[in-house]
């Protein structure tokens, strides 16, 4: 099976890693514009063809062409259409303005496009939102048949709370978890390890100390795309511990040494809190080779 993939806001293909670990051929095209990103994407997939600015790309059904930024390119039926859009407008550490957000907006440049597509399979992923705007999305994706809405938590594949809503029609049992990554932190982080950092916002939080130290919890917090902040870390012999940035591809489900073409370890941490726990796409995909 070789499929044709549209892979929009690609960021480090997690999406096209996923489809490597489970043997599935794919013509990939990729549209991205964080430079550090595409520049992961590109040591680890030079192959795949990269489409610049997602609101320059169209998808001519009568030619089966995608024009973009980089030029006119025959592609044929898209097989399988993904992306992540940005979330900062609906995230609940961020600036709740849901689809007023510029970033947030983009999502529907992924609903214009799926409309110009038509895929076979398609998946859409986001942070945990309100109600409201999960609902709104839905009646966006309802035009694909069977699409389906999941409200799933990376926990049950690694060690990191990560709570992310996928919208696809693609056959899945999200109960159904393959995993051989490590789903206890301290299993990830070695000796020495005597609970996790929670900032004062969460639940676990009381008085007012910065951080509360939950001894023996499994699961790292949700990481960001900071090296720091909200990377909280974990406690060793009573000080605070901040993860590597080899700690933080695992907690994605990335190979170690994944996002060294990004440079820093700054740029590093952008790319890999920005994007997917690829442990969970790969089950997700597991759905098209029943």
């Amino acid at each position: 099976m070789v499929l044709t993939v549209l892979s929009l806001f690609d960021g480090i293909s997690c999406g096209r890693l996923a489809l490597d670990r489970l043997g599935i051929e794919c013509k990939y095209y990729a549209s991205e514009v964080d430079k550090y990103a595409i520049a992961v994407a590109k040591e680890q997939y030079p192959d795949t063809t990269h489409l610049g600015d997602v609101r320059n790309v169209r998808y001519v059904r009568h030619t089966k062409q995608i024009v973009c930024d980089t030029g006119v390119y025959d592609v044929g039926d898209i097989d399988l259409l993904i992306g992540g859009s940005p979330c900062q407008g609906f995230s609940s550490c961020g600036h709740h303005t849901d689809f007023a957000h510029e970033q947030s907006r983009l999502i529907y440049e992924f609903e214009r496009i799926r409309n110009e597509v038509r895929p076979r399979y398609v998946l859409l992923e986001n942070v945990h939102m309100k109600q409201e705007s999960r609902e709104l999305i839905s009646e966006m994706m309802a035009s694909t048949p069977l699409v389906k809405l999941f409200d799933v938590n990376s926990d049950k594949w690694v060690c990191q709370h990560r709570r992310r809503l996928y919208w696809t029609n693609i056959p899945w049992n999200p109960d159904d978890v393959h995993t051989t990554h490590p789903l206890h932190l301290k299993d990830l982080v070695g000796d020495g390890y005597e609970g996790v950092c929670m900032l004062k916002h969460s639940k676990m939080w009381v008085g007012k100390e910065k951080y509360k130290i939950v001894p023996n919890r499994r699961m790292a917090c949700t990481i960001t795309k900071s090296v720091y902040f909200r990377n909280n870390g974990w406690m060793k012999e009573g000080e605070r511990t901040n993860y590597t940035i080899e700690h933080l591809e695992q907690l994605q489900t990335l190979p170690v040494g994944y996002t060294a073409p990004a440079g820093s370890k700054t740029q590093r941490a952008g790319c890999i809190g920005n994007g997917w726990t690829v442990a969970v796409i790969e089950d997700i995909f597991r759905g098209m080779l029943i």
